[in-house]
């Protein structure tokens, strides 16, 4: 994004910050287009937000989901290697000896890491092997269960049943709704970094990115899951107890980062539209949605970014270049037009008002140039003294002054405007017209400055 179009972020950092202490589940909804990339980087990375908040981001868009494995599963590998890269995870974690050996059956006796290479695999783009490492130093007890664990496994496979007398009694007390031994990394090493972070005063945040263009499938079934964490108790009729209170995997907050419109529009194109969409969001964001929208202030900041490049105040231009036609453009368009502008057109001397500055971006945003001259024409009619003054430079340039005099039809009356120039100042008389001089014609004349604007 251009540096020069930064539009001011504090009070909707400050807005958001105060959102996620009081909403545990939240929809961030923002526009395609509308900056939602440059706050979120703005938003991690301030200073308020740093000591009170650790981001776990996750990209499920970049996920190689095969038709066997379950995107949820995927979801906790790369949570667990973001843990790994961001130095979350400590040699205090440890699992107990049936939770090893109930991963040795679900995954058929495969390692730890053997599986979380596996699985990573499918995360494209993942730096695979530096958190492997990472994890693989943090979590050797983990590590050593399981593969005590998987000893036993591989007699019980070859017919000796008898390990399983090592495990059934404690196998029997599995509850209704156990979580597997990845999730219980993530939340014991959640647990562990918390109270090592400024006495667990530090929440931690994950933040499920680019969700517009995940599969619907697997967008519904993400939903799904965090939702039915909270459900869990409520449908059962049991007390939750401390696998169930709070989010899943033990974080402070979930944030999915999705258009709300959008949303609603792939739930109705993928459950019906006779589906309610409103109880069925409420379940994951039972406290509302964050919408994200600088718009007003973006328009408001690009009328000041053209202010300084042309030097025409913000109140004419608006009216040149109405607020109503700015409000269909993205920020991403804004920015565009203004980066290195001072590059696409022909700069003459002695401008006051840079009229070929605001005629680049006007073209940029993908304004014709028959708008763009009568734009301008629209607005010289009303005030031509003015805006005489600031044509005067291109006036020259082009030779359209008979010794520093023009003619012009104004309101079917003809007019001749006589320019005085004195210590860098213009001073335009003006005077009704009688005689037979050559007319200028405004509207090919603004051709011809739109002309130094390079396409």
């Amino acid at each position: 994004m251009n540096q020069d179009f930064v539009v001011p972020i504090t009070p909707a950092i400050l807005e958001f910050k105060e959102h996620l202490l009081c909403h545990p589940r939240t929809i961030l909804s923002a526009k395609y287009g509308d900056g939602k990339s440059y706050f979120l980087d703005a938003f991690k990375n301030d200073k308020g937000v740093k000591r009170k908040f650790k981001f776990i981001t996750v990209y499920p868009v970049n996920y190689q989901v095969l038709e066997n494995k379950d995107i949820f599963d995927v979801i906790k590998y790369d949570i667990l290697l973001q843990m790994g890269l961001n130095d979350m995870l400590d040699e205090s974690i440890d699992v107990s000896s049936r939770d090893a050996f109930l991963y040795c059956i679900k995954t058929n006796g495969l390692d730890l890491l053997g599986n979380l290479f596996d699985v990573a695999g499918s995360i494209e783009g993942a730096p695979i092997v530096k958190a492997i490492g990472k994890i693989g130093k943090a979590l050797t007890k983990v590590i050593q269960k399981v593969n005590d664990a998987n000893k036993d496994y591989q007699e019980y496979k070859k017919g000796d049943l008898g390990v399983l007398d090592n495990y059934v009694e404690k196998i029997d007390k599995i509850s209704i709704y156990e979580e597997d031994l990845i999730t219980q990394i993530i939340q014991k090493g959640i647990a562990a970094w918390r109270k090592r972070n400024r006495n667990g005063k530090k929440r931690v945040v994950l933040l499920l990115e680019d969700m517009d263009r995940v599969d619907p499938a697997h967008l519904f079934r993400i939903m799904n899951i965090f939702s039915a964490h909270m459900d869990f108790s409520y449908r059962y009729g049991i007390s939750p107890d401390s696998s169930l209170q709070g989010n899943k995997f033990g974080v402070d907050n979930v944030v999915m980062v999705i258009h709300y419109e959008n949303l609603e529009s792939i739930f109705h194109h993928f459950y019906g539209e006779d589906t309610c969409f409103e109880g069925y969001v409420h379940k994951f964001a039972d406290k509302g949605k964050f919408v994200y929208s600088l718009k007003t202030e973006a328009i408001k900041y690009y009328y000041k970014s053209l202010n300084s490049i042309s030097n025409l105040s913000e109140e004419t231009l608006k009216q040149l270049l109405p607020e109503a036609r700015l409000q269909t453009k993205t920020m991403r368009e804004f920015s565009n037009s203004l980066d290195e502008i001072q590059l696409q057109y022909k700069r003459i001397d002695g401008i006051i008002v840079d009229i070929t500055a605001l005629m680049a971006s006007m073209r940029r945003l993908g304004l014709g140039d028959n708008v763009i001259v009568n734009s301008f024409k629209q607005l010289i009619s009303q005030d031509i003294k003015t805006w005489l003054k600031y044509l005067y430079p291109y006036l020259k340039h082009f030779g359209k002054l008979d010794d520093s005099v023009i003619y012009l039809n104004n309101d079917s009356h003809k007019y001749c405007y006589n320019f005085e120039e004195n210590n860098n100042t213009i001073k335009v008389n003006s005077a009704s017209y009688f005689g037979n001089a050559p007319m200028l014609n405004m509207n090919v004349f603004l051709y011809e400055v739109l002309s130094l604007v390079i396409k």
